[in-house]
C-alpha cells in the first residue's frame, strides 16, 4: 500500500487549523510573518508550522514550493515528522521534483530517529529503488549523519 498524498498531509490541515486558531484575529500574512520571525531565530517548530501552513492553504495561498523550503529546513534541523513530510514530498513530487534517492534518505533519517511510518515508507520505497539508487541514497543518508555530528544540521551541500 502506497502512502496516499492525503494521508501524507492529513496532519498539515490540523496543524495548520491550529495555528490559525491560535493567531487570533491576525490575518494568515500575519501569522506567517510572526512565525517567520520565530523561524529564522532558529525555532523548528515555527519552520514546520510556515510548512505545514502554506501545504495546506489555510489562511493563505497554498504553495507546495514554499511548503517544500520550509519543510526541508525543519527537516534539516532535525524534526522528524519534517523529515518524514519531506520524504513523501520528495516520493510524490510535491513542491519539487519527484526523487526517490532523497524520499529514501529522508525517510531513513527519520526512521532512525524513531519516527514508525517513516520506516514503513522507507521499506516500501526501496522496493521500487535500483540498487544504484539504493547505494547513492545510503551514500547521502551517511553524509548527512556527518553533517548532522559535526553542525547540528542533517545538511550536505549539493545534496538537494
Amino acid at each position: 500500500m502506497r502512502l496516499s498524498v492525503s494521508r501524507i498531509f492529513g496532519a498539515c490541515a490540523i496543524a495548520a487549523f491550529t495555528v490559525a486558531g491560535l493567531s487570533g484575529c491576525e490575518t494568515g500574512e500575519e501569522g506567517i510573518a510572526r512565525l517567520i520571525s520565530l523561524a529564522e531565530k532558529g525555532d523548528v517548530s515555527a519552520m514546520l508550522k510556515i510548512a505545514e501552513i502554506y501545504c495546506g492553504g489555510i489562511n493563505i495561498e497554498q504553495d507546495d514550493q514554499v511548503c517544500g523550503i520550509w519543510m526541508r529546513r525543519a527537516a534539516e534541523y532535525g524534526n522528524m515528522k519534517a523529515q518524514f513530510m519531506l520524504g513523501g514530498m520528495y516520493e510524490h513530487g510535491l513542491g519539487m521534483r519527484a526523487d526517490p534517492v532523497q524520499a529514501y534518505r529522508w525517510y531513513s533519517i527519520s526512521a532512525e530517529q524513531g519516527y514508525h511510518m517513516s520506516g514503513n515508507a522507507a521499506e516500501k520505497l526501496s522496493a521500487s529503488m535500483l540498487p544504484a539508487q539504493l547505494n547513492k541514497a545510503r551514500t547521502l543518508i551517511t553524509k548527512s549523519q556527518e553533517a548532522k555530528a559535526a553542525t547540528g544540521r542533517y545538511f550536505v551541500a549539493g545534496s538537494k
